[in-house]
Formats: structure tokens, sequence, C-alpha cells
């Protein structure tokens, strides 16, 4: 019986977007009945989207037998996994309220929108990283600190939310259920730290072969690549030099917009990996 099921790839990153659907539907009905929706019952709906989606990326990287970084479609795939990956590492750690439901939102319009648009699921040539592991480490990590920086830009967005409450003095609604302006700063700058090293540690292992084929590197990668990681030094340096103190709200619209902007820009780069060949 189960011989005749067939599940193809699209298939199952498709059941991946429903149940992320869900999830950020159960907790935006439940903040429109004003009431805090089920931890529980969010984490188990994340559970199964990420399950789900890792499921659907191991039958890809089996078909092209590399990891799945080869177009767009394949990035925000693996970017949409990161970044529920780093929810479970980081959620139970900080305990921010709604950002289960944030993350749920965020994941549901990746995975979702790289479905809808078949343009972006391009067939390519097989072993595009070369049997080059150095390449393929390096592509890995600057997906994984681009989840990084999805999670810091919905972390600034519910600092901003916040704030905004408290100037307004608005402490009912969606207001009540966010943490605290302090949780919420810590919170950003600890996945700031983090992302500006992984993005590091990436360049690092990608030098490694850029060193020694820097004519196969497109040199608008490079320098739009580079940009990017300065930039987000640069939000770094500048924060770690501020007293431990939430920041006011211009840096945090600063830091979600730079957010937002970088992982547009780095999505936009990161798909032409294919071209080191």
């Amino acid at each position: 019986m189960f011989n005749e099921i067939i599940m193809t790839d699209r298939t199952t990153f498709a059941i991946a977007a429903a149940i992320y659907g869900a999830a950020f539907l159960f907790g935006l009905i439940s903040l429109l009945m004003r009431r805090a929706y089920s931890r529980t019952i969010m984490f188990a709906l994340l559970c199964g989207g990420f399950l789900i989606q890792t499921i659907a990326l191991n039958l890809r990287g089996t078909e092209i037998k590399a990891c799945p970084l080869g177009n767009p479609f394949e990035i925000t795939q693996f970017l949409a996994w990161s970044l529920v990956l780093l929810f479970f590492i980081i959620g139970p750690a900080f305990r921010l309220r709604l950002l289960g439901g944030f993350t749920a939102g965020l994941a549901t319009l990746l995975v979702a929108g790289s479905l809808a648009l078949p343009s972006w699921d391009a067939p390519y040539p097989p072993g595009i990283f070369g049997d080059n592991h150095w390449i393929e480490l390096h592509a890995a990590l600057a997906i994984f600190s681009y989840g990084f920086f999805a999670i810091l830009s919905l972390v600034s967005a519910m600092f901003l939310i916040q704030q905004h409450g408290l100037k307004k003095k608005q402490f009912k609604g969606v207001y009540q259920y966010l943490p605290s302006v302090q949780q919420l700063d810590l919170m950003a700058r600890r996945l700031l730290i983090t992302g500006v090293i992984v993005l590091t540690a990436s360049l690092a292992f990608g030098a490694v072969f850029w060193i020694n084929n820097f004519e196969l590197v497109p040199i608008f990668k490079l320098t739009a690549t580079c940009l990017i990681w300065l930039g987000y030094l640069t939000v770094f340096i500048l924060r770690i030099k501020k007293k431990p103190r939430p920041p006011p709200p211009r840096n945090c619209h600063n830091c979600f917009v730079h957010s937002s902007n970088g992982l547009t820009l780095a999505c936009a780069i990161s798909s032409r990996h294919r071209s080191l060949n």
C-alpha cells in the first residue's frame, strides 16, 4: 500500500506550508479572540511542519545529490527551515511570547511564496558546487546566518510594536502578550552577535575557495556579500558600544529595515551560487 503513495518533494513542501499556515492562523485567531494561544499546540504544529519540510529537503537533496541550494526556490526553503530550527533552539531558552506565531507567519510566507513561483525552481545541472565541500559548507552557513537575521527582524518588529503600545499607553490586546522591551532587546543583541559570527565563518570557509579560484567568483556576488557582512558587522559594533539598556525606537527600526533589506539582497545573491562553476 505504501508503495502506491508517491510523494514528490514539491508536494511535501506544500504540506509543510499548509501546516505552517495552520499554526499562523491558530495564533492569529487566538489573538483576535483576545486570548493567548497555547504554546503546546503552536510548538506541535511547528514541529509537524518542520519534520515534513525536513523530509522534503531530504528528497530534494537525494535527487540532486548535494545540499539543496541550487536555485531561489531551494534557497528560500532552506532559509525557512533554518528559521524554524532556530526558533526551536531559541524559543525555549527565552520563552518569548508570540515568537512562535511570528515565526509561523514568516515560514508560511517563505514556503508558500516560493511554491507559488514556479520560475524559481528552474532546473540546473548536477554538481553545482563542483564537489567542493568548502563551497557547500560556505553556502549552508550563509543561509543559516540569514535565518538568524530573519529571527532578528521578527524580534525587532515585536520590539517596535511593544514600544508603540508603551508610547500610546496601550496595555491591552496584542500588547499584553508581547514580551517586555528588555527581553526583546536582550534577544536581539544575542541574535545579532550570533548571526554575525556564523556569517563570518561562512565567508572564511568561502575564502578557502575564492583565494585559489578568484577568476571563477562573480565580482558582483563577492562585493555584495562583503557589503552585507560589513553592514551587519557595523550594526554589531555600534550595538555593543551602547549601554545595556533598550535602544531607542529609531535604532530598532533601523535594525528591522536593515535585517529585512539584507535578507532580500542576500537571497538574491545566494541564488547565484550555481555560477561558481
